[in-house]
């Protein structure tokens, strides 16, 4: 497995690679782990000027299988930042972001993102864990993506929700595909109850405008798409 935990410089590129789950002693991720717990005072990206910002970290074109019962393929954790995550390929598992901020998730395929464990709500495309408005969860941006679910017509997991001071990830433009016969649900507080909304109910409150949410295809149909978004130069 990788694990990128500087919190320093960033800079870093992980691209064009075949990945499995290589972390036996805990389930807790997949093949990429980044964290950024500690934050350094660097003059990284304008010399001789000190700041806490750094380079910004690519992730892009990779096979992700999130083998040997791991929770998440890629899981930027304790206050990950500056990541920007595109053309993967990633089976079995979903994303998650836990704290940090200024991560974009754009042009991935996640397939069969609920067929693997379905404990810390890691059963979706997109897991989003305790944003705190001031100082996490800020520039945090997830669009042009396909998630492909197997079982479970629930696209995201995104802690807080809350219809009346929305404070989510910028959603747009995905497409998103659930078991024949389902209804894709999205997760919100509304008038502080929990509550699950159809897509143009979810729409409604300008979350994932222009996405889609069509039946999953055939798995000749998604190693075609895979194919095809792996081919795509940046």
């Amino acid at each position: 497995a990788i694990n990128i935990n500087d919190g320093f410089y960033g800079n870093h590129t992980l691209s064009w690679n075949v990945m499995f789950n290589t972390v036996r002693e805990t389930s807790d991720h997949g093949a990429i782990n980044t964290w950024d717990r500690q934050p350094y005072l660097s003059d990284a990206l304008q010399s001789g000027l000190p700041s806490l910002w750094q380079h910004g970290s690519y992730i892009h074109h990779n096979t992700i299988f999130n083998n040997y019962n791991a929770l998440w393929p890629i899981d930027h954790d304790d206050g990950s930042c500056f990541y920007e995550d595109s053309y993967n390929f990633l089976m079995y598992g979903g994303k998650k972001n836990y704290l940090g901020h200024s991560k974009k998730d754009h042009h991935q395929m996640y397939v069969y993102s609920d067929a693997g464990r379905d404990d810390f709500g890691c059963n979706t495309c997109l897991d989003y864990y305790a944003p705190r408005q001031g100082y996490s969860g800020w520039n945090e941006v997830y669009i042009e993506n396909t998630c492909i679910l197997y079982k479970n017509p629930v696209p995201y997991k995104i802690d807080d929700c809350n219809t009346a001071d929305l404070f989510v990830p910028y959603l747009a433009n995905n497409k998103i595909y659930i078991p024949k016969g389902t209804e894709a649900i999205f997760t919100c507080n509304v008038n502080g109850i929990s509550t699950k909304l159809n897509l143009q109910q979810w729409q409604s409150y300008g979350l994932d405008i222009n996405t889609t949410v069509q039946a999953t295809p055939d798995v000749q149909t998604i190693i075609k798409w895979g194919r095809e978004m792996l081919q795509n130069t940046i």
